[in-house]
């Protein structure tokens, strides 16, 4: 994987700490991802940097502050690992969970669907944390891999919301260089654009943009398409979620979603019955009552 230079600086300024701090263990350039891996005996510890990497970009970030942090939080890992070596290979990297989206059917047919951790969203879609892989892969984590890492249910929604948000942080440039209202197509992430209907921050922005009217798809799992303001009609979305879903690579759903900035719904044209999706508004602490 070519990483380009800023990538590169980071991750030998995180490994010249990650040696000095813990000069029994080896740690090697994972070449086909942007990560690290350390050794020691028969423990093997993965270390992700996209997240923290992301991190350090923000406004006001202080990088050696991050890097010290990211390098404490590794000793941990890397004491269980090697006390525990035949642990080491199904726990989870903390650093690369985040949500995937799916459809629905086709995740509950998996054997493993009931020991995986997810939340459902309308449109027949469902949402399972995962852990990227090197070379554009991913996978879903049991709660039994979380439990071996040292990690609960609720560890991983909260590592899977930070790392989601981190990993598509882009889309927050692309609108505020575009503050007008009309209409995007976010493709940033082969695998997780469409984890973008699941960052709240995402979703509020788009409502601001829209004054509350914003409609939003993934048609493929790769993207997501989100109009706001009259760009949010059913007559400008509907045939143009459609083309791309027929078009998708890898299909993913079909229907529109509109969203108030806090919960995600079915679009009033896509609705058949009454029923809301009450879990949804709870995530976003929005349901009645």
């Amino acid at each position: 994987m070519h990483l380009d230079s800023g990538r590169q600086l980071f991750r030998e300024r995180l490994l010249t700490q990650l040696r000095a701090r813990y000069p029994g263990w080896e740690f090697l350039v994972r070449e086909d991802d942007f990560g690290v891996l350390a050794t020691k005996a028969r423990a093997q510890v993965a270390l992700s940097l996209e997240s923290l990497f992301a991190e350090a970009q923000r406004p006001g970030a202080s990088v050696p502050e991050d890097i010290l942090r990211f390098v404490g939080a590794a000793g941990p890992r890397l004491s269980a690992a090697e006390q525990h070596p035949e642990r080491t290979g199904p726990a989870p990297d903390p650093g690369a969970l985040v949500w995937c989206v799916r459809d629905e059917r086709s995740i509950r047919r998996f054997s493993r669907y009931a020991e995986l951790a997810t939340r459902e969203l309308p449109g027949g879609l469902l949402a399972f944390v995962a852990e990227a892989l090197p070379g554009e892969a991913m996978r879903g984590v049991s709660r039994a891999e979380a439990e071996a890492g040292g990690l609960e249910e609720q560890n991983l929604v909260d590592l899977a919301d930070r790392n989601t948000t981190l990993r598509l942080t882009r889309w927050d440039s692309v609108l505020a260089s575009q503050p007008e209202q009309g209409s995007w197509l976010f493709t940033d992430d082969i695998l997780f654009s469409s984890s973008l209907l699941l960052v709240p921050a995402f979703l509020e922005r788009l409502a601001q943009l829209g004054d509350g009217q914003v409609a939003l798809a993934a048609p493929d799992r790769a993207m997501v398409v989100a109009g706001v303001g009259e760009a949010a009609s059913a007559e400008k979305m509907v045939e143009v979620v459609r083309r791309l879903y027929r078009l998708a690579s890898f299909p993913l759903s079909p229907v529109l979603l509109c969203s108030d900035g806090h919960s995600l719904e079915l679009h009033p044209a896509e609705v058949r019955s009454p029923m809301p999706r009450i879990g949804w508004r709870r995530l976003f602490g929005s349901a009645p009552g």
